[in-house]
């Protein structure tokens, strides 16, 4: 392994991968990435890959956009290898308050320049038929939308980034960082020997809490158990290969076609927390048992506008962790209190859908001194001192959890607030 490199990544999985490769795109080829265990082995490996745009936030919509303009691009050269599945996505509105909700966000979307359409029910049932139109009212239609196999799109980011100079250190872990008495990143410290830098990125998911520590900070992200659940096919119910991504937000669920069944997955209303303390470096490649009691109310929510999945043989609930921050959004940035240790963590459930733009934005930010559009809502430098306490943490994204499809009540006020 070098001695030596002008950026150390840590973290192998999509968003680690997509920096490397980004970096080296831009020029800089003095890469090494660091992997404790094989690439894809912590949360990327079990991640379902849906790529949506339709989003509330315009720095979100953003980073979605480039990832599917990365993930197009890179099918277009090599094909099937890279899994990316350009199906487009609907988000359905079970009732007329969720139809107006719709109608309101695809106005604003198109405002921002995505192309996205509210479509009827019926177009809707003809675009999937193998949905119950009961209580359909309309969806939103975003035609660019899609899903991929992350574990494809995450090697072919990392082999392009070893063919454009990086150094990719699988079975390596960080040990330590070393700082200069100005607080400054001057190395890291291996299993695998110490690398002189003085640039350091933290994109170690649900491990960069660990990582932070290794410089002293204090970083608010905590593991949710996140579910889904695959399907053998129904005899005269297969979901075609282009079915559309369908989420039902009123049902909590999402569904996806697989190999001809269902996947459906979703957001639970009592989410779980799976740590408070720091997740084992021995957690690699690894799923939690499943919890079908919490997954119930996902899985009723499906039968209601897939009827076929109440008969379809299940395969498997997985049950993998994912690390959420307090809002939700991501933490992206450089650390002011440790000049050279950037942090690009804390995806919540989105790593897939924004790795390509947040690869882009990173090697900006880093050779450039600032991103080309504005990050301001997901600098890591949002988070204060009040949230050193993880189980403030845990509360908060727990309710970012259970309304990231269920609408909040009508106060809209936080509810760990008021507790």
């Amino acid at each position: 392994m070098r001695g030596e490199a002008a950026v150390v990544v840590v973290g192998g999985g999509i968003i680690g991968c997509s920096i490397a490769y980004h970096l080296v795109a831009a020029g800089c080829r003095d890469v090494v990435l660091v992997e404790k265990g094989e690439l894809t082995s912590g949360t990327t490996f079990h991640s379902v890959g849906l790529v949506s745009q339709f989003r509330t936030s315009p720095a979100d919509m953003r980073l979605m956009g480039d990832s599917i303009r990365l993930y197009r691009a890179l099918a277009a050269e090599v094909g099937e290898a890279v899994g990316w599945r350009p199906v487009g996505s609907l988000r359905l509105a079970s009732s007329p308050v969720m139809l107006k909700t719709l109608e309101r966000r695809a106005s604003r979307a198109r405002a921002l320049g995505l192309d996205v359409d509210v479509i009827g029910p019926a177009e809707a049932l003809r675009l999937c038929p193998v949905m119950s139109g009961a209580g359909l009212h309309g969806a939103v239609r975003v035609p660019d939308d899609g899903y991929t196999e992350p574990s494809g799109i995450t090697r072919e980011l990392a082999r392009r980034a070893a063919a454009g100079g990086a150094e990719i250190a699988t079975g390596t872990r960080v040990t330590g960082i070393g700082l200069d008495p100005r607080g400054r990143v001057r190395s890291v410290e291996t299993t695998g020997g110490s690398i002189r830098t003085e640039r350091v990125v933290n994109a170690a998911g649900q491990w960069a809490p660990r990582i932070a520590a290794m410089v002293g900070l204090d970083l608010p992200i905590v593991p949710l158990m996140h579910q889904y659940l695959i399907t053998r096919p129904v005899p005269g119910h297969e979901l075609p290969r282009q079915t559309p991504v369908v989420r039902d937000p009123e049902n909590l669920v999402y569904v996806r076609e697989e190999v001809g069944g269902y996947l459906v997955g979703g957001f639970e209303p009592h989410p779980k927390v799976w740590r408070l303390d720091d997740v084992p470096w021995e957690f690699t490649q690894q799923l939690l048992p499943a919890e079908w009691e919490l997954f119930e109310p996902l899985l009723a929510g499906a039968i209601r506008r897939f009827p076929a999945v109440e008969k379809a043989e299940i395969l498997q609930l997985i049950n993998g962790p994912d690390g959420f921050t307090p809002d939700g959004h991501y933490a992206l940035g450089p650390v002011p209190a440790r000049p050279g240790f950037w942090v690009a963590a804390g995806m919540s459930i989105n790593g897939i859908a924004g790795a390509g733009g947040v690869g882009r934005v990173m090697a900006e930010w880093i050779l450039e001194g600032a991103p080309s559009f504005d990050v301001s809502e997901l600098d890591v430098r949002r988070f204060g001192p009040d949230l050193q306490d993880r189980r403030v943490v845990a509360e908060q994204a727990r309710e970012v959890y259970r309304y990231y499809y269920a609408p909040r009540p009508p106060s809209g006020e936080s509810e760990y607030g008021e507790g």
